[in-house]
């Protein structure tokens, strides 16, 4: 009868390793916010400018490594598998930083809190409400931007940024791309108002 056990009990561990060794977990995605380079538009010379980037505040459900997509009016949805290779936050700063370095002559990027003790030109702090996408349909930027000149306290201009993008399928990675063309549009607008202040 305990020979009879035995059996059972080592058929029963064999099966547990074979059912073990068959359920590979998926491996995770790691993505990361790009725009492509653009060369400098031609025009008349502007001195080059030290360029403050942060801080950038993003919702609570977006601060976390996995990528969020909306999926209902009051639904979100994490992916346990496809996250963020960095911080949304310090993500979304430097692609901003990146595409106004693009339009305006800058020659040093700092990112909050600034190391240099020389300080900056122009500040860009961002205020993020919504960023994420609906599978499918649309990536969506809602965000409050504010331009500072030397008193951090009272922005010299300020503005909304209510953008969509067109996204086609459910593959993160468009999404991904999708969501960086949509930083490109809005830091387009932050740099136009740079160089509006610097006329």
């Amino acid at each position: 009868m305990r020979k009879g056990k035995n059996k059972a009990g080592a058929g029963l561990g064999l099966l547990m390793l074979f059912l073990g060794a068959c359920s590979v977990t998926a491996p995770t995605r790691f993505y990361v916010l790009d725009s492509p380079p653009r060369p400098l538009p031609g025009g008349p010379a502007q001195p080059c400018l030290v360029l403050g980037m942060g801080p950038v505040e993003i919702p609570a459900y977006l601060d976390r490594p996995q990528i969020v997509v909306r999926i209902g009016l009051n639904e979100v949805q994490p992916s346990d598998f496809d996250q963020w290779a960095e911080p949304l936050a310090q993500g979304i700063a430097r692609v901003m930083a990146e595409a106004i370095s693009r339009e305006v002559c800058i020659k040093r990027v700092e990112y909050f809190p600034w190391k240099s003790s020389a300080g900056v030109d122009y500040q860009v702090a961002l205020r993020v409400k919504r960023f994420e996408a609906v599978p499918d349909q649309r990536v969506e930027l809602l965000a409050h931007w504010g331009l500072y000149g030397s008193d951090p306290r009272r922005p010299l201009l300020e503005g909304e940024l209510e953008m969509t993008e067109p996204v086609s399928g459910k593959a993160y990675e468009q999404m991904v791309a999708a969501q960086s063309r949509l930083l490109e549009k809005g830091a387009s607008r932050i740099a136009e108002a740079i160089r509006k202040l610097g006329k």
